[in-house]
Order: structure tokens, then sequence, then C-alpha cells
């Protein structure tokens, strides 16, 4: 048995019965192929998806979007490309909403909604089977044994991918992208509501709290503190998220010469100090750093 895992609210129930229809018109035989759908208006999406994988009976799971469609073979193919140690992303086919492409991502126009989807044109669509190196976002499937959980703590929506993908990274899984796709009708659950742009901003703010840096290389995680002179709540409000007020290592501004330049290094700073740091002091353009330990904590962040 495989298990689908849907998370949904009260306001997207159009599309939840399109996927469930869709599913079962392909996949009759519940015993092979299990629908878990966890509908929850007063929860985040991340909990809505760690509630729903908890009643799984599967030993494989694969985390859908209800503004989706499936295609015969969907569920054939990704079961073939999970496997233990490894998290598996499906391809997404989309209308051009979002221009942008990469490995588990195709546009084709084929309708942004139910109502005009072109079934036809999605049918007649094919990807030849392959597996590749990448995968992003919650588009995935995994042995259920191997779920880690959606971070809904941090994350009321948005960067909770991103959060859960460099998790398995720390903790050594094989990252790919299966040809196994769905047609993706895009942003019709996680953009459904008025403030969604202030929840995603606070995502991204969130997720540099949680690990002192947005993009990294080294995927490094300190205990650092900042001590701020001459300060506004403007710029205490730009630099607190990035230290975390643990003392291994201490930041001192100055906020009469504190300049984009430096605000780039803080940015960094956790790949720099990998690279080149050491015990004791320096100054770095306008700031003064003390390294007092080089211990990490990355580690610690895998688990919720």
């Amino acid at each position: 048995m495989i298990s689908l895992i849907i998370p949904t609210v009260s306001k997207t129930r159009e599309y939840t019965n399109n996927i469930l229809n869709n599913i079962r018109a392909i996949y009759p035989n519940e015993n092979e192929v299990e629908i878990i759908v966890e509908e929850n208006d007063n929860v985040d999406l991340g909990t809505n998806y760690n509630n729903a994988v908890s009643k799984a009976n599967g030993k494989k799971i694969i985390l859908l979007h209800n503004d989706m469609v499936i295609k015969p073979g969907f569920v054939e193919t990704m079961d073939k490309h999970i496997t233990k140690g490894r998290i598996t992303t499906y391809t997404r086919v989309e209308p051009p909403i979002f221009p942008d492409t990469y490995p588990g991502k195709v546009l084709l126009d084929c309708g942004s909604d139910i109502d005009n989807f072109n079934s036809k044109r999605f049918n007649e669509f094919d990807i030849e089977e392959e597996l590749i190196d990448g995968g992003s976002q919650l588009f995935f499937g995994c042995m259920k044994e191997d779920y880690i959980g959606i971070d809904g703590y941090t994350f009321k929506m948005f960067c909770e991918d991103d959060d859960l993908h460099l998790r398995y990274k720390l903790a050594g899984f094989e990252h790919k992208v299966s040809s196994a796709y769905v047609y993706h009708f895009v942003s019709k659950t996680s953009r459904t509501t008025t403030d969604y742009q202030i929840i995603e901003q606070q995502s991204n703010i969130n997720f540099i709290k949680k690990w002192g840096f947005r993009n990294s290389i080294h995927n490094v995680v300190y205990k650092k503190s900042i001590k701020i002179t001459n300060s506004n709540p403007q710029l205490e409000q730009v630099l607190n998220p990035w230290f975390n007020e643990g003392q291994d290592i201490i930041v001192e501004v100055n906020g009469n010469t504190f300049t984009q330049e430096d605000f780039n290094v803080i940015q960094q700073l956790n790949d720099i100090i990998k690279e080149d740091g050491e015990i004791g002091s320096f100054e770095l353009g306008n700031l003064k750093i003390t390294i007092n330990s080089m211990n990490e904590y990355q580690n610690d962040l895998i688990k919720l």
C-alpha cells in the first residue's frame, strides 16, 4: 500500500473533491492506494500534513496538494523511485503563472483552474521516465518511517519546505526528482488568504531566526549575539533575527557607521566563520567580531 497525503481547508473543498474523484477513477482499490485527507481550518499547513501522515497505513507516502490532477502511472512511477534514505520530488506541470523552471517543474498551460482545465492537452503530454538529482518544496514522497515532520510551529505557511529539505540534507538523505508528474493549478491552497504576503514575509524572518541565515553554502548554525551602540528601532528590527542570543560568537555594531556592506557580512557570517574563522577577535568592515567557540548546532535542528 502507498498513502497519498492531502491537507486542505474548507474553502478549497471544490479542489479536494476534484482530486479525490481523479485519484479514485485511476486507482479504485483502497487497499493499494490509500488517500488521507486532513481538513482543518484552525491549524497550519504543516500540522495538517503531519496529522495526515500519522494516520497513513502505507509504508510509502506521497505529499500532494489538493489543487492537482494526477495521471495513470503516477503512483507506480513514484513507488518505483521512493526508497529508504531518499526524498523523491515529483514533477509538476504548471500554467505559466510563475515563469521560472527548474528540475521538478515544467510549464504547460492546461488551464488555471478546474473550470478551464484542458484534460486532453494534459493527457497527451508525456515525460520520459527518469530520476535525476535535485528536489524542493512540499511535492515529494518518501518512506513513512523517513518522514521527519514539517515545522508548523515555526512556519504558519511558506518556507517550511526550505526548512524541511535543509533538515533532510543535514540528515544525509538523497534528493532526487522523479519523472512522475501531476498538473498543478498553483496557489489555490497557499495564497487563498488576503494576508498571505504578510505571512510569507514573516516566514522568511522566522527561517532566519531559526537557522541564522537565509541562504548558505555550508548550512552551519552557531550561537551568536549582537551588541549595538547608537542603535535605533529600525536597525534592531533588521539585525536581531540573524542572532539567537548565544555567546559563542559576539558581533559588535555601531549604528552610526553601519553600512549595507556590513549587513551583507552579517547575512553571510556563518559561511565566513566556517571557512576562515578562528578563536579570537577581529574586525570585518565596521564590525567587531569575537569568536569564543566554533561549536556547530545545525544537527540539533533536524528533528522537531
